[in-house]
């Protein structure tokens, strides 16, 4: 009998060490299959593939127990300490979260802290989950055991405590790694980059046919004669235009006289009063000829019935008017 439990014995303590053996071999072969996916997939991919499932490790039921830290109640102490020193409190933003995941997965599988080895660094990861950040800062703890305060650990190191009370940090991801007695950590912190919205400039499509028609019908309401178009006029009138163009503001009607006075046009401007009224910068025909109106010296445009001739030209909110009698 004694011989037939010890052979009971030997053979129930062999089969043990096989299925160790064998349970070894599984693992090992799992956690190479993982390394090498996350070293030879897409950057997207590996982020994608790690945000759909968690960081999980079986306990020791032998063990004392020890609660899981979760990401909320992380983010608490987080903020806490940050209103303690004068900081705002971090959001939680999912696609951080997801992009401190694929970054803790790679700290702690191939020990790649600054995402050298694996190209996934904190820029690659938030490029990859299509956010758009002006300012990152990073805060991890690996090992660390669970009855000790994270944030007295951060407090305690000049580059950690300065990124966690960083006043322009606004949103915050976060990946945890839970054990029986200790954590894995990290934390990304974000400044999003702003973006600027342009005002919308109403597109200004007048031009001198429709500023020529507002400018007679406001003379007729006014009193005096509609102007009628000379060709004269309208040469002067295009050229000064193309010169007000080019020059991007009004000159202060610098270039009339000298094109009154050009060889091809002085024998025939010598015979009339001319004058000149410039406008710009208004959306409309009708804001341009309200501004004519109110304002000295150009009233006469509208209202002075000795005015006979005219011409008009208009681009891009410079309006040219030419008058004569």
């Amino acid at each position: 009998m004694f011989i037939n439990h010890y052979n009971n014995f030997q053979r129930s303590s062999y089969n043990e060490g096989v299925r160790k053996y064998l349970l070894i071999i599984l693992v090992a072969l799992a956690v190479g299959t993982a390394f090498y996916a996350i070293k030879n997939t897409n950057v997207t991919k590996v982020i994608t593939e790690i945000g759909q499932s968690k960081i999980y490790v079986q306990k020791d039921s032998n063990a004392d127990f020890f609660p899981d830290w979760t990401a909320e109640d992380l983010l608490a102490k987080i903020n806490a300490a940050r209103e303690a020193s004068g900081a705002s409190t971090l959001k939680s933003n999912t696609k951080l979260d997801q992009a401190a995941l694929a970054r803790l997965s790679v700290i702690l599988t191939e020990n790649d802290v600054d995402g050298a080895k694996t190209g996934l660094t904190s820029s690659k990861v938030l490029t990859s989950v299509d956010y758009d950040a002006s300012m990152v800062g990073e805060l991890i703890l690996t090992s660390f055991f669970k009855t000790n305060d994270p944030i007295a650990f951060w407090d305690s190191n000049a580059s950690f405590v300065s990124t966690l009370n960083y006043k322009d940090f606004q949103e915050v991801g976060i990946a945890i790694k839970n054990s029986t007695d200790r954590v894995d950590i990290y934390v990304l912190l974000v400044t999003p980059r702003k973006i600027i919205k342009q005002a919308i400039v109403p597109q200004v499509t007048w031009g001198g046919p429709d500023l020529w028609a507002v400018i007679n019908k406001r003379r007729v309401e006014m009193g005096v004669n509609p102007l009628k178009q000379m060709d004269l006029l309208c040469t002067i009138a295009s050229i000064r235009l193309n010169e007000l163009l080019q020059l991007g503001k009004l000159d202060g009607h610098e270039g009339f006289v000298p094109v009154l006075e050009r060889s091809d046009l002085k024998d025939q401007t010598a015979n009339y009063n001319i004058s000149e009224f410039l406008i710009q910068g208004y959306q409309t025909p009708e804001a341009a000829v309200d501004a004519w109106e109110n304002t000295m010296g150009h009233k006469a445009l509208l209202a002075g019935g000795e005015y006979v001739w005219g011409c008009v030209y208009a681009q891009n909110t410079f309006g040219v008017a030419i008058a004569a009698y």
